[in-house]
C-alpha cells in the first residue's frame, strides 16, 4: 500500500514558529519604576548634556512602557555623544518596539562601528533582521554574540529561533536541546523543540527518510502531546514503513485531538477497508462525508490561529 494522502503533508507545513519574535518588555505599574523615572528625570534636569543619565532615562521609560518618551531621552542622548555605542544599541531597541525597522538597523550598526564586542547590539540587529525576513543574515549576528558569551541562554533561544526561520530545523533543535540541558523549564523552549522536531520530521518524511522522522516525530510528542499535526505525519511516516496498525493508532488520536480532521478520517477508511472491516471502513467514510464540505472552513480557522498567535510573540 502506497502513502496515502501525502500531498496533504505539504499543506500541513506551514507551522508558524511562536516565539519569534520580541515585543518590548512591560514592567507594569509599580512604585518603584515611577520612583525610578522621577529621579532619574530629576538628574537630567540637573545635568543636561550627560548622555549617559539620558540613556538611564530613556530606559526606565521603556520598561514603563513609555516608548515614545525613551526614544526622546534616546535620541538627545546619541546628539550628546556621537560614540556611545550603548546609547545607539538602546535607541535601536525603542525604534524597534515602534516598528521603525530601517531606523533602529541603522543604530544597531553604528553601535557594532563604534563597539564590535556589543553582545546586545548583535543579538538586537540579529533579531530585527529575523523580522525583517533576513534570517540568514541575522544568524550570523546571533552566532557572534554566543560565541562571545556561550552561557547566555536567551541567545542561544534567539538563535534557534533564526535558524528555524531559515528552514535548518536540524539547528535549531540542537540549540534548544542545548539549552533545556542547562535549564529544563526554560519558557518556551519545550514547545519551540516540538515545532523544530515537527517541521524537520516532515522534512525527513518528503526525503523518504520515515524511520528517522518516526525518531523526531516521538521527541516532539514527548513536549507537545497533544498535538494532531504531529500525530497525523507519524501516521504518515509508519504508512510509508507498511506498520499500518501503528498508522492506524497514529490516525485515531488525530481525530480523537480533532474530530473533523479530513485527512486521517480518509486514510482511517481506507486502512479498515483494506483491512477488511467494512463497518468500520464504513463509519469513517460518513465521517468523511459529514466533515468534507466544513473542511476548508477548519482549515481556514486553524490557519487564522496560528497567524494571531505567530504576531502575538
Amino acid at each position: 500500500m502506497s502513502i496515502l494522502l501525502l500531498s496533504a503533508l505539504w499543506a500541513l507545513c506551514t507551522w508558524q514558529w511562536a516565539g519569534a519574535q520580541e515585543r518590548p518588555g512591560r514592567e507594569g505599574y509599580s512604585l518603584w519604576t515611577k520612583e525610578r523615572i522621577r529621579y532619574l528625570y530629576t538628574k537630567v534636569q540637573l545635568s543636561p548634556y550627560d548622555a549617559q543619565l539620558r540613556v538611564l532615562l530613556g530606559n526606565a521609560y521603556y520598561a514603563d512602557g513609555q516608548i515614545t518618551k525613551a526614544k526622546e531621552q534616546l535620541h538627545k542622548a546619541v546628539e550628546l555623544q556621537p560614540d556611545f555605542a550603548p546609547g545607539h544599541c538602546n535607541l535601536a531597541v525603542a525604534l524597534q518596539a515602534h516598528s521603525q525597522f530601517a531606523e533602529a538597523r541603522a543604530h544597531y550598526e553604528e553601535a557594532l562601528r563604534l563597539d564590535s564586542t556589543l553582545v546586545e547590539a548583535k543579538v538586537g540587529l540579529g533579531v530585527l533582521l529575523c523580522r525583517l525576513d533576513q534570517p540568514a543574515q541575522g544568524v550570523v549576528y546571533l552566532e557572534r554574540a554566543l560565541e562571545q558569551d556561550p552561557k547566555q541562554l536567551a541567545v542561544r533561544y534567539k538563535l534557534s529561533v533564526a535558524y528555524y526561520k531559515t528552514g535548518d530545523f536540524a539547528r535549531s533543535i540542537g540549540h534548544l536541546e542545548t539549552l533545556l540541558q542547562s535549564d529544563s523549564t526554560y519558557a518556551g523552549a519545550g514547545q519551540a523543540l516540538a515545532r523544530a522536531c515537527y517541521r524537520q520530521g516532515a522534512v525527513l518524511l518528503r526525503a523518504q527518510r520515515a524511520r528517522e522522522a518516526l525518531e523526531v516525530l516521538d521527541k516532539a510528542l514527548r513536549y507537545r502531546s497533544k498535538d494532531e499535526e504531529i500525530f497525523f505525519v507519524k501516521g504518515l511516516a509508519h504508512l510509508e514503513q507498511k506498520e499500518y496498525a501503528a498508522a492506524e493508532t497514529a490516525f485515531k488520536e488525530v481525530v480523537r485531538l480533532e474530530q473533523g480532521y479530513l485527512p486521517a478520517l480518509q486514510n482511517l477508511a481506507v486502512l479498515c477497508e483494506q483491512s477488511q472491516r467494512p463497518q468500520e471502513a464504513e463509519y469513517y467514510q460518513r465521517q468523511v462525508q459529514q466533515w468534507a464540505p466544513k473542511w476548508p472552513l477548519i482549515q481556514a480557522a486553524r490557519t487564522a490561529h496560528w497567524e494571531v498567535e505567530s504576531s502575538d510573540k
